[in-house]
């Protein structure tokens, strides 16, 4: 919450990189970050610079953390809180996250009270030491790619291909795997399965409390 409005003065009112701009929070099986996401036209500025300029924010943004006051931190605090308080505005919202739960098996169906309850007791520091955690050497990356192709994206000699691939249960998209660029100097990823196979199997976090 704390970081949607300077992400999207940064990236979109300053560096203008597209309007589709927003940071997220993210729980992948019990693991917990966040991500941030541009979509920008590829005749306008290549996604290595988006890469950069996403980094850059993460620095502005870290600078921003630091400096944040405890009035400024318990108003953010405040305001997340009386959001976890408001009603659901159809039957859906409830149902939804009900049913998250049991998908999950989790069954956590107090979950947004006892949020409230852990916000409560947060503080600026620890608000702090989780994203510098998130950011320095224990951190862990991955910056996605999808770039387009065809002749509305600038690209000449453009050559028919097939876009889909079958599978056992549906058509999937088939994915061209670029080369490495030399403007970012990061391990890239040519062969998922393969990659994949070279990680650590976590188990299952369920986060109750």
């Amino acid at each position: 919450m704390h970081m949607e409005e300077p992400c999207f003065d940064f990236l979109r009112t300053k560096n203008t990189l597209g309007y589709h701009v927003y940071p997220a929070t993210r729980n992948t099986s019990g693991i917990l970050g966040f991500s941030v996401t541009v979509t920008t036209q590829a005749t306008k500025y290549n996604s290595e610079y988006v890469d950069k300029k996403i980094e850059e924010f993460f620095a502005h943004f870290e600078e921003k953390l630091r400096n944040l006051s405890e009035e400024e931190f318990l108003a953010q605090v405040s305001a997340l809180i009386k959001l976890k308080r408001t009603d659901d505005s159809h039957l859906g919202e409830e149902v939804d996250r009900n049913w998250n739960e049991v998908i999950t098996q989790q069954y956590v169906f107090d979950r947004l009270a006892r949020e409230i309850v852990a916000l409560k007791s947060l503080s600026r520091a620890q608000l702090i030491d989780w994203f510098l955690h998130c950011r320095r050497k224990h951190g862990r990356v991955l910056s996605i790619h999808v770039i387009g192709y065809g002749k509305q994206e600038g690209d000449l000699n453009v050559r028919p291909i097939s876009i889909v691939q079958e599978s056992t249960f549906s058509r999937e998209p088939q994915l061209t795997f670029l080369p490495s660029s030399p403007v970012l100097n990061i391990p890239y990823i040519m062969d998922i399965r393969s990659f994949i196979s070279t990680l650590n199997i976590l188990p299952y976090h369920k986060i109750l409390k």
